[in-house]
């Protein structure tokens, strides 16, 4: 039966734009649904652990992990968790086979701290932390921090900028940011950016030669255009730390897939 059909009675006692627009409102929701959530909800998990025995926290080997747990984004927590696990066994450059939980990288380390001799024996620390850093859009950043000392002038840090699509619940690399054939174009912007950073430190040519530009996949999207995230010892010494470099935004949305402009 046609709807013209099951009208006739419902007009003639004007109910029918009623029922019509009730019933093309219900069909309707659940096409106007966003895949991505207006708001994220969380939660801090937090791992400590202390070389056994210890009775002066201060001189013992140290354990802490906190990770921030996104309510109903399974998939983004165990992308957060595998990348933690991969970033606090040295990226996982370990000829051992790597572990598969928090906990027993905690205790690995408290292990060969505990092995070491008492003359070389020094406050061994291993942190890790994970938590939201920015959301343009769809696009969440999640800053992955860590921090390995075991005796010597200083510990390691390393930070990653873990990049999830909320609407596709997938990881963003850089390259599934940049528009296709534009990879060439996107990192002659890239070096530019780098030269100014140069010019910007007042270094001279043997720095230049030594510390010379080089590609990152850690990158984050802004208001203000794209920024590249470097490690230390990448472009320079310990001593300047992890270096940023912005490519403005009326530079970079040229080379950039439109969504993500």
């Amino acid at each position: 039966m046609s709807l013209e059909s099951l009208s006739q009675p419902l007009r003639a006692n004007g109910i029918l734009p009623l029922a019509l627009t009730l019933m093309i409102g219900l069909s309707g929701c659940g096409q106007e649904k966003s895949g991505a959530p207006d708001r994220l909800e969380s939660q801090v998990e937090s791992l400590e652990m202390l070389e056994p025995d210890c009775t002066s926290p201060d001189q013992c080997a140290s354990v802490t992990i906190q990770r921030e747990v996104f309510s109903d984004q399974a998939a983004l927590n165990d992308a957060i968790y595998q990348q933690m696990l991969t970033q606090l066994q040295g990226s996982g450059e370990s000829p051992d086979a790597p572990l598969d939980s928090l906990e027993k990288v905690a205790q690995k380390f408290l292990d060969d701290a505990a092995a070491v001799t008492v003359s070389s024996a020094a406050q061994w620390q291993l942190t890790g932390e994970a938590k939201q850093l920015a959301r343009r859009g769809d696009v969440l950043t999640v800053e992955i921090d860590s921090y390995l000392y075991t005796g010597g002038a200083h510990g390691m840090p390393v930070s990653r900028w873990l990049n999830w699509d909320l609407a596709n619940e997938t990881l963003l690399a850089l390259n599934d940011v940049i528009a296709p054939g534009q990879e060439d174009a996107f990192w002659k912007l890239a070096q530019a950016a780098h030269g100014q950073w140069l010019d910007a430190q007042q270094v001279d040519k043997n720095f230049r030669e030594n510390w010379p530009f080089a590609r990152t996949e850690d990158f984050r999207l802004t208001d203000d255009g794209l920024i590249l995230l470097y490690g230390v010892y990448t472009l320079g010494p310990y001593s300047m730390g992890e270096v940023e470099l912005t490519i403005p935004s009326e530079q970079v949305d040229s080379v950039l897939r439109e969504r993500f402009r």
